[in-house]
């Protein structure tokens, strides 16, 4: 199940990424105000444009975070193989999983090794 919903996420995250979307959607947007306009816009008009376009702009919110989690994921995993493989301290593996203030204090004592290491 988990795998189904990736590969339908994937594909629904280059669909809508893909640059022929905006121009569809512009002339999907005139021809759908030509058509009420020639209704004289009835209040169930307004009402099924707002309810159609945040379930749209939901579900593309969604399926756009869940990909952006995975590749973030995936970043860090390279990131933290990057640490592992070189001289930089074990320390800053996982550094993301920290507190702000920790992340802070790492990067201030990071910066201080630079200043003594420059003089």
């Amino acid at each position: 199940m988990r795998w189904r919903f990736r590969q339908i996420s994937e594909l629904a995250v280059l669909w809508a990424g893909h640059r022929v979307v905006p121009v569809t959607l512009i002339a999907f947007a005139a021809i759908w105000a030509a058509v009420g306009l020639s209704f004289s816009f009835p209040r169930q008009w307004f009402l099924l444009t707002n309810m159609v376009g945040t379930l749209i702009i939901f579900f593309i919110l969604l399926l756009v975070q869940h990909s952006q989690n995975r590749d973030m994921l995936a970043l860090h995993t390279k990131l933290d193989e990057l640490i592992r493989s070189s001289k930089a301290g074990n320390h800053w593996i996982a550094a993301e999983k920290k507190d702000a203030d920790a992340i802070e204090g790492m990067r201030q004592q990071h910066h201080g090794q630079i200043s003594e290491g420059a003089n």
